[in-house]
């Protein structure tokens, strides 16, 4: 049920309880984050399986997909869902490549000239969520921007799924392949 507050009503100390939502204790994320953090970089790849099996549940036998696999995983998508995430693709690159202009040089006053350059990061990373609920939208998201500002290396990372023999989501797959 979705419940409505008018901010002009409330107290300030209603307005508190609602803002303040932190159910979990800072301090016990950190540590776990620097946990794994540290066991990757003792245990390195090692590490990373023992991590996926703890916490996905997932047994692999390798960190990541070739283009083959990635095509095999795509065939599960049918052709009016390829029609609709064609359109999305085309709609983020489209939108995205007109931020793509150069910037004009102005001179503020004399001797001095401001403007806006734009220089890609050389490599990115990037998260995509595939879990219980898959984003292939993320992907096309992050993905068509870091092309098109020049990135010349993408890495993308999303979680195998159990029901899916470790592999990654069809959707994700078909996504990732539009944007080779």
């Amino acid at each position: 049920m979705l419940k409505i507050y008018n901010y002009s009503e409330l107290t300030k100390r209603q307005i508190f309880e609602l803002i303040n939502r932190n159910p979990l204790n800072d301090a016990s994320i950190n540590d776990s984050v620097i946990d794994i953090i540290n066991k990757v970089k003792q245990g390195g790849d090692k590490a990373l399986y023992e991590l996926e099996l703890l916490y996905d549940n997932v047994s692999l036998n390798k960190l990541f997909l070739n283009s083959s696999q990635l095509k095999q995983l795509a065939q599960g998508v049918e052709a009016s869902e390829k029609k609709a995430i064609q359109t999305a693709f085309q709609n983020i690159f489209r939108f995205h490549k007109n931020q793509f202009v150069p910037e004009k040089k102005i001179a503020v006053m004399p001797g001095i000239t401001c403007w806006r350059e734009i220089r890609p990061i050389e490599k990115v990373g990037l998260y995509i969520p595939g879990g219980t609920a898959p984003l292939p939208s993320t992907l096309l998201m992050l993905v068509i921007p870091a092309k098109i500002a020049g990135c010349k290396e993408i890495t993308v990372c999303t979680p195998p799924k159990s029901i899916n023999d470790g592999l990654i989501d069809k959707y994700i797959a078909y996504c990732a392949l539009l944007c080779e």
